[in-house]
């Protein structure tokens, strides 16, 4: 039996699609609101393959006592509801319900899976159409420049990370420039000093750098 993302849902269709649930429907209409054709349900990613154990397994049954466990242990995969590609990024918009206990780990698997990805990926999670409109707004708003940003982001220390990651969701460039830039002159002022070397050791001032001359490339075209 295949395993529901959503708990409660009512199955229906509409324009020849079976949707698992009304959300899903109405979710539907309002991509193609946008003169977008997506696709539904049609790309299951495979989060962790099939494999055949090794190892020895026991499991412990009131009828059989112990007995070994031989079968092979099933792939986990995932299926987003919706997917489509605009301005150059392949978008999943995943509607969002009351949720069973097995999507969170799929969830968290999925996003582990994505950084490996080569192209360029969004993911939104949305209840309603206002929260779809965000999404594609969000999108639409994206460029070759914020997606190295974004890239570079991960080179700040990892209590910086959150912050920077808040900055750029709110298109708050002066204070997210002002993170970056602050980090680059304590790094700096310590190795001049020879203090406190070991704090700043792995960080790379060549992507610190280059991350704050694209911010301030991107805050300057915005000014324009």
């Amino acid at each position: 039996m295949a395993n529901k993302k959503i708990l409660n849902a009512n199955p229906n269709e509409y324009n020849g699609i079976k949707f698992k649930s009304q959300a899903e429907t109405r979710i539907y209409k309002a991509i193609r609101g946008f003169g977008i054709e997506p696709e539904y349900e049609q790309h299951t990613f495979v989060l962790s393959p099939r494999v055949r154990p090794t190892v020895v397994f026991y499991n412990r049954t009131k009828g059989r006592g112990f007995h070994q466990v031989t079968e092979p242990i099933a792939k986990v995969t995932y299926t987003p509801d919706f997917t489509f590609t605009l301005n150059n990024i392949f978008v999943i918009i995943e509607v969002k319900g009351i949720e069973n206990d097995t999507f969170p780990i799929k969830k968290n698997l999925f996003r582990k899976y994505l950084e490996t990805l080569p192209q360029s990926v969004m993911y939104f999670e949305v209840r309603n159409k206002k929260e779809l409109v965000e999404a594609i707004n969000i999108v639409k708003m994206e460029n070759q420049v914020l997606q190295q940003i974004r890239k570079l982001i991960p080179n700040l220390p990892e209590k910086d990370i959150v912050i920077a990651n808040r900055y750029l969701a709110n298109r708050n460039f002066d204070a997210l420039q002002d993170l970056v830039d602050s980090l680059i002159t304590r790094i700096k002022s310590s190795r001049r000093k020879k203090m406190n070397q070991e704090k700043y050791a792995d960080m790379d001032m060549s992507a610190l750098q280059n991350l704050s001359i694209l911010i301030m490339d991107y805050n300057s075209n915005l000014s324009i």
